[in-house]
């Protein structure tokens, strides 16, 4: 698996300045997956994936121009986001740095079990100096923490969400919902808990976060959770959603607001 990337105009047709059949941002060895993509404030794109080109997986990023070729002060097949680095890397998600790079979020085994880091990539296709080479640990709590989710905080930096499950060790794992913001300057805000806030840890599992800017430097969360009495090893769920500030604070009631929790399965 290689990864493409095709423009589809207003109007719904491809653009014919386009190659036919799209764009090869990486051709590289062993499969390049799970591609994500921001816009880069210039009428292209900002494309990062999940990359096994060195034996494990890595992740790479590369950037295509609004005429419709990969920019050419990047790195041929994309630039390292991180590699190098030994348990694997993957599920990349990508927001807008608002300064035409981006920042990059993933699951990370290098400490043994998954932790969540972060990587600024600037314009020019170069990891951000002022950022720890391949990434900032966002969160390395015991246990599981995974399926990361980015949105931008609005001045350069981001909010990252996950599933996490640090609070009940045992033989099953079971989730709940954390945040933590990292600021444009490559830090992790020094106002927000180490290791992340926690926006919901209600009985059973919470799972699957999605995120959205609240339009004020915070952010809205939402989840699947299995709160209202289900065995644990059954998939009904409910959805539910968190507000945090951008001082770290969950704005709503506590683990959360029920959006939804009609019979059945949401």
């Amino acid at each position: 698996d290689d990864i493409y990337v095709q423009r589809v105009q207003a109007d719904g047709t491809v653009d014919p300045d386009w190659p036919t059949h799209g764009v090869a941002l990486c051709t590289a060895a062993f499969n390049q997956t799970i591609p994500q993509i921001v816009t880069d404030g210039a009428g292209g794109a900002i494309v990062t994936w999940q990359d096994g080109r060195n034996g494990t997986s890595n992740i790479y990023a590369q950037r295509v121009r609004a005429q419709g070729a990969a920019d050419p002060g990047w790195p041929a097949n994309g630039g390292a986001v991180c590699s190098g680095i030994a348990g694997g890397q993957g599920i990349p998600q990508i927001a807008s740095d608002g300064a035409g790079g981006a920042i990059v979020t993933w699951q990370d085994g290098r400490n043994g079990s998954p932790d969540i880091y972060a990587q600024r990539v600037l314009a020019d296709g170069t990891a951000d100096p002022g950022w720890p080479v391949n990434g900032i640990a966002l969160s390395s709590a015991a246990r599981v923490q995974s399926y990361p989710q980015i949105v931008s905080d609005g001045t350069g930096g981001a909010i990252v969400t996950w599933h996490d499950s640090r609070n009940i060790p045992g033989t099953v794992d079971i989730y709940d919902i954390y945040a933590q913001r990292v600021l444009a300057t490559g830090t992790v805000d020094p106002g927000w808990p180490a290791n992340g806030v926690a926006l919901c840890t209600a009985f059973s599992s919470q799972l699957y976060p999605a995120i959205v800017s609240d339009g004020a430097g915070g952010a809205i969360v939402t989840w699947y959770d299995r709160r209202s009495g289900q065995p644990i090893d059954l998939i009904y769920q409910d959805i539910y959603a968190q507000r945090v500030n951008a001082a770290g604070v969950p704005q709503w009631t506590a683990n959360g607001v029920a959006v939804c929790k009609a019979t059945g399965n949401q």
